[in-house]
Parts: C-alpha cells; structure tokens; sequence
C-alpha cells in the first residue's frame, strides 16, 4: 500500500544528524590525538608500515561482516518494529547467538590465516612476515568486538537512538591513546595493538550496558510465530551484503599491494594523508548516512518512493556545498594542517611535505564519496542488493586499473588520485541504478 504523505521530519534528521555530527568530533578528535601520539612516538619506519597492513588485514574481514550484520538488521529491525518498539521471541535470542559466532569466526580465521594471507598480499617474508603475524594475531579479537557491536548500533540506530552508538567509537582511539603514553617506550607499536583490543572491548561493554538499561523501552512483547523475525532470510541477506561489502572492502588491500612496492615508509605517509580524509568523510558522510538510513527504509517498507526521492534529495543539497568548502580548506591549507598535526617528535619536515602532497590529492575526493555514501544508502533501503554487488565489482576494477596506472608516476600520491577516480566512477553508477531500481519499484 502507497501512502501519500512523507512519514519523516527533515527537522528531526538533521537534528539527529546533528548529533552524530558532535558524537563524530569527538571520536574524530580522539582518532587525531592517537595518530599525533603514534607519530610522535613511532615517527615513519618499517615497523609502523607492517603494523598498519597487520591492522588492515585484522580489519578486513570484521568489517565485512559487521557492515553486512549492521545494514541488514536495520531493515529487519524496520519492518518489525510496532510503534517505538522491537519484538521479544525465541528468533531474536537466536539472532544474537548468530551474531556472536559470526564474530568468534571472524576472530578465529583472522589468527589462524594471517601466515597464509599476509605473504600472498602483501610480499612479506622473512623477519618482516613475523612482525605483521605477531600485529594481526594480536589484533584478531576485532573480529568479535567488531561484529557485535556493529549488531547493538544497530539496533540503537534503528530506535532512532543515534548518539550513544556514534560517541562509544571513541573508546578505541583514548585506549589507543593511554596505551601508547605508558607502554609505548617499553612495548613499542605492540602497545597501540593492545590498546586497540582494549578499546573495542570497553565498546562492547558500554553498548550492551547501554541496551540492558533500556530493554523494556526498545523491546516490546513477542510477536506471532508468522511475525517473527525470518533468520533464514535475515542471514542471506547478511551474505550477500557481506559479498558486496568484501568485494569494496579489497580496494584498501590493492592500495597496500602497490603501497608495498614503493620506498620505505610510503604505507606510513598514505597513511597519515588520508587522516583528514576520514575525518571529514566521517563528520560529514556517515553521520547523515546513519541518520537518514533508518527513515529511508522506513519509507521503502511503506513503498513510499516519492518521499524516499524528496528526502534524499535534499539531504544531498546540504551535503554538497558544506563538503566543497571544507574541501578547498584542505586543499589551500594541506601543509599547515600536516604541520600542526604531526610535525612533532621523529615526525621530518620532510614527511611534512610529502603527506601534505598526497593530502593535498584526497581533498578532491570528499564530495563524490559523501554522496555515493547517501546513494548505496537508497539502494540498501529499496533492498537492491544485487545492484550494490554491480557497484562494488566496478570500484574494485576502476581502483586497480587506476592504481597500475598511476602508482610508479606519482607514487603514493598516485593511489590517493586513484580513490579519486574511482569515488567519481561508482558515484555515477549508482545515480544511474537508482533510476532503474525506482522504475522497478523493488520494494
């Protein structure tokens, strides 16, 4: 059934949007403070090369399966909910022992797989290929602190409870942080490995207190068996956004790949460039993201697609010219912004420059990805999966050609510029599917 009137509030998303947006400095700014605290006490060396690709293996996997948990639980989580409410039952308890063993067998492959994975990829051997083993062993737990608190996000995001779940982010960086000024002289970078571990499980811990506290208010009484949530459809559908997910997810691995053929300390520098990136990406990107998601499968689940047009739209007309600014901000003060974030203890006026270059290349980038982020955001909600997996299959393929193209020319700044091209490509796949999908009318 159609219905004619908008079920959301602009108001009330960018409110929320809002939210995420202050829950976002904070856990950006503490991301900012643990990179000057690892670059001042660890400087650009091969070792911060090899625990930088440890901790990008570590992540892959986990990060796959919680994107794919988080996303789809919020369209379930959606088309269950009765008023401000979930539903109890048997299938929910279920739900969350599969959640729990998606993270334990995230863990366990990540330890058990890193001799195997990391000389494949990234060329390691010898003393080097032990040091990354010793980093991802010590980094495999992600798996579980990953995945499980991707599944309690989501749920607080799909009660329309944003901040709590953007601001306990901030625990990894402060743990990361602590660890690195105490142990940092006597453990080196084993100490921002640990205090990676100890972040996520303090994450964990705040969220579930946080769900615990609120249980009968997020959760109602149970549902008809004919109601209740469909775990067989539910995982499928978890697989299949884990496949599409895994396929985008191996462009960072590419970019170590070609980053591993340059000069020493050319992971680090990428690295360190792509910090302002991020933060932006996630001030800007994410939180409107994560805001606008819950509403739009609202709209979907009510096959409302006029409204689900409207609402994406001018969320997309406030992005762009915010973005743009704090693009040309970048852009125009790159050095200056290396400079007073990094250039302190072993960190060169020398690695000063050379970031600032390669950051300098990322500044482009910020307004295509923000609003491919809103783009996959629609298709998610209008269950397109299918043409999500097409959108992931041409990122990867446009960021390889780009990388092999570029990466002996302009070396690191090369693979920044290939983010670039790639960010503008599958921008402007996705406008075209979502013209196809609302023809289709797939919800």
């Amino acid at each position: 059934m159609w219905t004619a009137t908008p079920t959301y509030s602009l108001k009330l998303i960018l409110n929320s949007a809002l939210w995420l947006t202050a829950a976002g400095i904070v856990v950006r700014g503490c991301g900012a403070v643990r990179e000057i605290s690892f670059a001042a006490a660890f400087g650009v060396s091969r070792e911060t090369d090899l625990f930088l690709l440890a901790a990008t293996y570590a992540g892959f996997l986990p990060a796959v399966l919680a994107g794919a948990v988080g996303t789809a639980l919020v369209s379930q989580l959606g088309r269950l909910r009765r008023g401000s409410t979930f539903p109890r039952g048997d299938a929910v308890v279920s739900l969350a022992w599969g959640v729990l063993f998606a993270g334990l067998f995230a863990t366990v492959a990540t330890y058990v797989l890193a001799p195997l994975v990391l000389p494949v990829f990234f060329g390691l051997k010898g003393a080097d290929l032990e040091n990354a083993v010793k980093f991802s062993r010590i980094l495999a737990p992600l798996g579980l602190t990953m995945v499980v608190s991707a599944s309690m996000d989501a749920v607080l995001n799909s009660a329309k409870q944003f901040f709590v779940a953007g601001v306990t982010s901030a625990a990894t960086p402060v743990a990361m942080i602590g660890a690195i000024v105490i142990f940092g002289d006597r453990w080196g970078v084993d100490a921002a490995a640990s205090g990676m571990i100890a972040g996520g499980v303090v994450e964990v811990a705040i969220l579930t207190l946080t769900i615990l506290r609120q249980k009968d208010v997020l959760f109602g009484s149970p549902v008809p068996h004919a109601e209740a949530l469909n775990l067989g459809a539910f995982w499928r559908g978890v697989s299949f956004l884990a496949l599409s997910a895994a396929i985008a997810a191996v462009s960072p691995l590419i970019d170590q790949v070609f980053l591993a053929r340059l000069e020493v300390g050319a992971i680090t520098t990428y690295s360190y460039a792509s910090k302002v990136n991020s933060l932006l990406i996630g001030l800007f990107g994410t939180a409107f993201g994560v805001a606008i998601y819950p509403y739009l499968t609202d709209l979907a689940a009510q096959r409302d697609l006029r409204a689900l047009g409207h609402l994406s739209w001018r969320i997309v007309a406030l992005i762009v010219p915010v973005t743009l600014f704090a693009s040309t901000l970048v852009l125009l003060f790159s050095q200056e912004i290396v400079q007073t974030l990094f250039a302190r203890g072993n960190f060169t006026e020398k690695d000063v420059l050379l970031v600032a270059h390669i950051q300098r290349v990322f500044a482009f980038q910020l307004v295509f990805y923000v609003c491919g982020l809103v783009a996959m955001r629609v298709l998610n909600a209008l269950g397109t999966t299918d043409l999500v997996l097409w959108i992931s299959c041409l990122g990867i393929v446009l960021n390889t050609l780009f990388d092999w193209l570029l990466y002996e020319r302009m070396g690191a700044a090369g693979i920044a510029l290939s983010s670039v091209l790639t960010s503008i490509g599958s921008l402007g796949l996705a406008l075209a599917l979502i013209r196809a999908a609302s023809r289709r009318h797939p919800v």
